[in-house]
């Protein structure tokens, strides 16, 4: 037997290659049509299966040998001898990487496959044809985890540049569980941001805390806000310091020279800011339990007041950033659902119709963030979200506690019914300020 030469086995012979990478054959009615009429025009390529050469494994041609069945019994072969199980995968997966209808996932893999056996990305490059820079995209793919990518899917289908844009989570991890629980292209860039975002304040808190403490600065658990009571006060030229923004430790050099007071600092996550501590002063009369009770409550009230001023700009960050895909990306009855939710929350808070109808045709600026683009340039879902927002920041009578401490339902349900809202289109609050808008928090119990 001829062993360089095409010869006709019978299909009985014929075995697919057990290592063959490609599982998914496709489509494969196109190609039983073309061999009905025509037959097979190119040859399958197989390697010996014993010594005797009665059994085979097909090395090239598995989908021909697929769509072949019923039709015929004979199928031209080309014998190849003396090739190792290594260099039998490595055929395979040239063969496999070069076809046009391979998906990225499946490329990714066959890279991979390919790297295992020993390749580079340059000899995977220039053996397969693609760029040295794709190959390194479609392996950054391969690291994710197999139900991260099955799940996203069967869910949206995530295209090339959303894996390329995962590539910004530098923690495999949470690269997987970011792909697995998104629902649109539109979230995995949200949480890729804030997760990138989150890394930078991380890298930049523990750079200022251990500058701060190289100073001797103490830092407290204790919130400062507004420095409106007997214990804190400002330190006059650093109040504090966004820790979203690069690291700039120039204020706190220039503050350190002159100041010979004790400074105090508090971290949240998203800001460091700074207090002298008051003295304590002598009484003369001991307070009464009522009158301890009264300073816990304005202590408390003071901090969850400060704590709405963080989580409300928080809403307004994510509001003003949503992309406007996100929005093509609802269905007609989920954007008339949420534009019903938001008109009755501000049915529910303390003049919200009013400031609606007040808001929604001029230009609009506030005191904790100003408004960068024209009122005008927001889509209507995205207005109506930010006349919420504007209640629920701006009107002072839509705080947390009533004036007798009590808990203001109204205001928390507003607040909990809006987020979920926003939670759709990627907002997350760490668990202290999603206790404050469910009312858990243990700023809501005064202690005498």
């Amino acid at each position: 037997m001829n062993k360089k030469s095409i010869v006709y086995l019978n299909r009985s012979q014929l075995h697919p290659h057990p290592d063959n990478p490609r599982k998914d054959l496709g489509d494969l009615e196109e190609l039983r049509e073309s061999i009905r009429e025509v037959g097979i025009m190119q040859n399958l390529t197989v390697v010996p299966m014993d010594e005797d050469f009665e059994d085979f494994k097909i090395l090239i041609g598995h989908r021909r040998f697929a769509a072949s069945e019923g039709i015929l019994n004979e199928l031209p072969c080309i014998i190849a001898e003396g090739l190792s199980d290594k260099e039998q995968l490595g055929i395979m997966l040239c063969e496999n990487m070069q076809r046009s209808d391979l998906t990225f996932v499946e490329q990714a893999h066959g890279f991979q496959m390919m790297l295992d056996l020993g390749e580079t990305v340059e000899t995977i490059s220039e053996k397969t044809g693609f760029s040295e820079a794709t190959v390194k995209h479609r392996l950054e793919i391969a690291k994710l985890k197999k139900d991260a990518i099955e799940s996203a899917m069967k869910s949206f289908q995530p295209t090339i540049g959303d894996y390329i844009e995962l590539e910004k989570v530098k923690d495999l991890e949470e690269r997987s569980r970011i792909l697995k629980s998104s629902e649109s292209s539109s979230e995995i860039r949200y949480e890729v941001k804030e997760w990138v975002e989150e890394q930078n304040r991380k890298k930049n808190t523990k750079k200022y805390v251990d500058l701060c403490k190289s100073l001797g600065w103490k830092e407290t658990k204790e919130h400062f806000f507004y420095y409106a009571n007997d214990k804190w006060e400002q330190a006059q030229g650093l109040m504090s310091i966004d820790l979203e923004k690069d690291y700039d430790d120039s204020n706190i050099q220039e503050f350190a020279q002159h100041n010979h007071e004790p400074v105090y600092f508090s971290c949240d996550g998203y800001w460091i800011r700074f207090a002298i501590k008051i003295p304590e002063k002598k009484t003369e009369k001991k307070k009464t339990k009522q009158e301890r009770l009264e300073e816990s409550r304005n202590k408390n009230r003071e901090i969850l007041d400060g704590m709405r001023v963080v989580i409300c700009d928080q809403y307004y960050k994510c509001i003003i950033d949503i992309p406007e895909k996100s929005f093509k990306e609802l269905g007609d009855k989920t954007r008339i659902v949420t534009m019903e939710e938001l008109y009755n929350i501000l049915l529910d808070i303390d003049g919200g119709v009013t400031k609606f109808k007040q808001v929604y045709n001029i230009k609009t600026k506030c005191d904790i963030k100003n408004l960068q683009d024209d009122f005008e340039n927001y889509n209507t879902l995205q207005k109506m979200m930010l006349n919420v927002w504007a209640a629920l920041a701006l009107n002072y009578s839509n705080r947390f506690v009533e004036w007798n401490f009590t808990k203001s339902a109204t205001v928390l349900s507003a607040h909990q019914r809006f987020y979920k809202i926003l939670y759709h289109f990627g907002l997350r609050l760490n668990e202290e300020y999603k206790d404050v808008i469910d009312g858990k928090s243990e700023y809501y119990t005064a202690k005498a």
